[in-house]
């Protein structure tokens, strides 16, 4: 069975996040799971960061060669930075990330 992020949207109680979730774009589900990845850094969930680094991952579009795989490069730098232990490193990594993607995607 393979793992989706409705998997654990279904675990949340909130209809206000539900909704929220259901109704995004997918370049903005990419930033819900940025901003995931931050609170858990920030929050030293390494179990967590890690998961959602994982999701964005899963996310590349490798129609798009080049670019997904810068993306999955630098991922993989992410990746290890948290299973060091250098969250804090890994959060700003993912905050410049984040706010690169809003940019390329005019999302406020």
């Amino acid at each position: 069975m393979q793992y989706t992020p409705m998997d654990s949207a279904a675990t949340i109680k909130d209809p206000y996040v539900i909704q929220k979730v259901k109704s995004a774009s997918p370049e903005q589900l990419i930033v819900y799971v940025y901003d995931v990845a931050i609170k858990a850094c920030l929050q030293k969930n390494q179990s967590l960061a890690l998961e959602a680094v994982q999701e964005l991952v899963n996310a590349l579009n490798y129609e798009h060669k080049e670019l997904a795989h810068t993306f999955y490069t630098t991922y993989e730098i992410i990746q290890s930075e948290i299973r060091q232990q250098n969250l804090s490193a890994a959060s700003i990594h993912l905050k410049d990330l984040r706010e690169t993607w809003k940019k390329a995607f005019k999302l406020g």
